[in-house]
């Protein structure tokens, strides 16, 4: 009787997690639709939703490539809750491109390439203020747009 029941409430266990998993994926995206995308215009979205939830001290990076001659906006996106998120931008050799500290905290960069390359783009939540054992994670975005 124990191991039957001990079976149902792993089960019951794994399919809370998937459960809370699938739904904080799905409130993530539809933020970035919502909130995050129409700050993109008049570029044209490059079709690749990038989004996670971080935590207050917690960073994200990621490498993409960007083309010669191309005219692109760069935009992260995070929620409220997360306070004024940052980011930097260098290049393969960890050259700075871009730092949103020393723009006034902008959210979005727009820039030309002028070769084809690879950059790092690294997404920064600063500490949290209070010290509360809540856990304050929430969604982050970063959308890249292109003009035709």
């Amino acid at each position: 009787m124990r191991k039957t029941v001990l079976k149902y409430s792993v089960v019951l266990l794994m399919v809370a997690v998937a459960f809370t998993v699938t739904n904080v994926s799905a409130q993530c995206k539809n933020f970035t639709m919502k909130k995050c995308m129409p700050g993109l215009a008049p570029f044209l979205h490059n079709g690749q939703l990038n989004s996670t939830t971080l935590s207050p001290g917690e960073s994200a990076e990621m490498q993409m490539t960007f083309y010669s001659g191309q005219e692109y906006r760069l935009l992260i996106c995070g929620q409220e809750i997360l306070g004024t998120i940052s980011f930097k931008v260098t290049d393969m050799d960890k050259k700075p491109l871009f730092d949103s500290r020393e723009h006034n905290n902008a959210t979005s960069w727009d820039f030309k390439m002028t070769s084809t390359q690879q950059i790092v783009i690294e997404v920064i939540v600063p500490n949290a203020k209070s010290t509360n054992d809540l856990n304050q994670s929430a969604c982050v975005s970063m959308l890249v747009g292109y003009k035709k």
